[in-house]
């Protein structure tokens, strides 16, 4: 299976969930062309818009006991980075396994690398529950 296509399907399911009670989230597409030849990528995964705030995040997997910083791009952190400075919600939710899902504010990454981190433990993040989107 390939890499991070675990946390893709439980997200989707949650994505799916979200949409059928009222709440509009979806996943980012990378732009190609009709015969799928890549042009762009997507700005980060995922946008939830839920009671009047926009949750903006890049969803990773991690099968280490730290989360490594090279895996936040630089150009997912300056669009995250924009969605926040606009009042979004914006991190990067990260799947240690095995199960445990962490949020990390988008500018604890950009700190942590600014600082010349290059990774973040799971007790650096919050905890995430999804369910806090329905309320």
């Amino acid at each position: 299976m390939r890499k991070g296509h675990i946390f893709e399907n439980e997200l989707a399911k949650i994505i799916d969930h979200l949409n059928k009670t009222g709440i509009h989230a979806h996943k980012n597409h990378a732009r190609r062309t009709v015969d799928g030849t890549y042009i762009e990528g997507e700005p980060f995964d995922y946008e939830v818009f839920a009671h009047g705030r926009l949750h903006c995040f890049d969803a990773k997997e991690c099968h280490a006991s730290r989360w490594n910083l090279s895996n936040a791009k630089l150009s997912q952190i300056k669009h995250l980075l924009n969605c926040k400075r606009h009042g979004a919600d914006a991190f990067f939710l990260v799947l240690f396994t095995p199960g445990r899902v962490k949020k990390f504010d988008v500018e604890l990454v950009r700190n942590a690398l600014a600082d010349g981190k290059r990774s973040l433990m799971p007790e650096e993040g919050d905890d995430w529950d999804w369910t806090e989107l329905r309320q």
